[in-house]
């Protein structure tokens, strides 16, 4: 009477047509020297992160090192510069605040003599997800400066978002999209949310999806991700494996 449903939509329709084409684009870019079937699932452990008694910015150097690695880019130049301390909390009444981050958590750019060069907020060498995911985001910027194409269209940020999840760690960036608590003491109350990289916790799912069902193997991913987010990617599986049709190509690519 009604023919044949089709399943609805995952993400907006323009949304998961958006992710579907740049995900072509990536394997289109980037398939020959970074296949995805050889691309590690990069998840918080030792055989990724050696621990390491370093401190402040040499931490974060270490955490660096480690990510350029699991990225393939080790041999890539690339200079760390920590930023100043950041301004955060925001007062709305005398007793209730809003914290939240208000300056970026890192930075991408050339330098005098074209070296480029990676900024990083301080207050997260204490805040090692966060600090993989900004670290990631910023590398992919340097892993798509010579695709002129892309780093001049609109959605370059969501691009390179996008670009972290091909590279293997969209894990971190998942788990750093969104986060949200209640904090107060005998004098005041008050929110903090802090978000990180450009792509919602749904679209994150489904980049993670994506992934795991082209590589044939998520590499055991949801146990290191939030449960909402694991919740919501293995609907997105369900809907990808029900509709076979929206990876054909990329499959076969």
């Amino acid at each position: 009477m009604f023919g044949k449903l089709m399943s609805r939509s995952f993400l907006d329709k323009d949304l998961e047509d958006w992710q579907l084409e740049n995900w072509s684009i990536l394997i289109d870019r980037f398939g020959v020297d970074l296949p995805l079937k050889q691309t590690p699932v990069v998840l918080p452990t030792q055989d990724f992160f050696p621990p390491s008694d370093a401190v402040g910015h040499e931490r974060a150097l270490h955490v660096f090192d480690c990510v350029k690695a699991a990225m393939g880019m080790q041999d890539w130049r690339c200079g760390l510069r920590a930023q100043p301390p950041r301004v955060t909390g925001l007062r709305v009444a005398e007793f209730v605040s809003i914290q939240g981050a208000q300056d970026p958590a890192g930075t991408f750019s050339f330098d005098g003599t074209g070296q480029p060069v990676i900024t990083y907020a301080p207050d997260l060498v204490e805040k090692p997800t966060e600090l993989v995911a900004v670290l990631a985001h910023e590398l992919s910027h340097l892993l798509l400066s010579e695709e002129s194409d892309l780093v001049d269209d609109q959605t370059h940020e969501l691009i390179t978002d996008l670009t972290v999840a091909y590279a293997g760690l969209g894990v971190f960036g998942a788990n750093a999209a969104f986060s949200f608590s209640q904090h107060g003491d005998a004098f005041s109350q008050g929110w903090q949310s802090q978000t990180s990289g450009y792509l919602s916790p749904n679209s994150w799912a489904f980049a993670l999806a994506i992934f795991g069902e082209l590589r044939e193997d998520d590499g055991g991913m949801g146990r290191y991700l939030k449960p909402e987010i694991e919740r919501a990617r293995l609907k997105a599986v369900a809907y990808l494996r029900k509709n076979p049709q929206l990876l054909a190509g990329l499959r076969a690519a």
